[in-house]
């Protein structure tokens, strides 16, 4: 008389397969949902320290980090005075927190490079703006490292540089009724044309004026770097007129979710994460906001000028 056989027959284990296949389907939302919750909270740590080191600069300056000799942004009409100062610093606004976030040694080898000659460009500049900042990531979107440049970027600067996904609040704008690539530009921001902007001049008060945020990007093009608001290395370039646009928005339309084949990144706030838009307060506070936003209000807090918030709010 045989002994009874040890196993699971055929049907049986294809049953536990199909009961295991259905609780990693009924975890899997969840855990991504708990990664993205993750990353969010660490893009909103990276917003934290810039704009502690944006105000620690401040502290040391008397102004805020800002414009640094750019040409005038394109696709931007502006109603204010500010000029173009080519001669002003030579760093971006990225460049000029640097010591304050830890990277004295990036700061020394890429300081005033955006302002060089192309022919004094040399393969240790090369090098340096190669250099990713992981604080000037949001994990949601990419990873810090050196991406693509294209076009005369790449003439001057190599194959790949480093790049950011945070932008400086270059003030409030409106969409142009006769041209949708043009924005009128009506007010400052803290990034301003020509200038550095004191925080006696921010009249809203520090706590209702955007200081920094996530910018948009086209969904597909987050590696290629031929996106038009990411073509430009963080060290910059001041006399290409597509400079700022990688690291300057306007409170023009509302910040919104990453989409495909969207040409007007290089004027918009905006997001990868589902639930919102990331953005640190003149007075270093950071939070989201979803992209239901009130667009009179994304104007107000995107303005230094003074009493659009109480406008607002009556």
């Amino acid at each position: 008389m045989g002994g009874r056989r040890k196993g699971f027959t055929l049907v049986e284990l294809l049953v536990v397969i199909a009961i295991v296949g259905i609780m990693v389907g009924l975890l899997m939302p969840a855990v991504q949902a708990a990664r993205e919750a993750a990353r969010v909270v660490q893009c909103q740590n990276h917003l934290k320290q810039i704009s502690l080191a944006c105000l620690s600069y401040e502290t040391t300056f008397k102004r805020y980090p800002g414009y640094a000799g750019e040409w005038r942004p394109t696709f931007i009409h502006y109603e204010t005075n500010g000029r173009p100062q080519l001669a002003l610093s030579g760093d971006t606004w990225l460049t000029q927190i640097m010591p304050f976030m830890e990277q004295g040694k990036l700061f020394r080898e890429v300081t005033g490079l955006a302002s060089r000659d192309d022919d004094s460009v040399t393969e240790f500049d090369r090098r340096a703006v190669r250099i990713p900042v992981e604080t000037f990531h949001c994990p949601t979107r990419r990873d810090a490292k050196a991406y693509p440049l294209v076009g005369s970027y790449m003439s001057r600067y190599g194959a790949r540089a480093a790049r950011t996904d945070y932008a400086m609040n270059g003030g409030s704008a409106e969409q142009s009724e006769d041209n949708s690539l043009l924005i009128n530009h009506k007010q400052d921001g803290i990034w301003t044309l020509g200038k550095r902007t004191k925080t006696n001049r921010v009249f809203d008060g520090l706590s209702h004026t955007y200081l920094t945020g996530e910018k948009a990007m086209d969904s597909q093009r987050y590696e290629t770097g031929d996106c038009y608001g990411d073509r430009s290395p963080v060290a910059g370039w001041n006399k290409s007129w597509m400079s700022s646009h990688s690291y300057v928005r306007y409170a023009a339309r509302p910040p919104a979710m990453d989409r495909v084949n969207n040409c007007l990144t290089c004027h918009d706030f905006g997001s990868a994460h589902a639930t919102g838009w990331n953005v640190a307060m003149s007075d270093g506070s950071v939070q989201m906001t979803n992209y239901s936003l009130d667009l009179k209000l994304h104007h107000a807090r995107g303005s230094v000028a003074g009493m659009e918030i109480q406008d607002y709010e009556h």
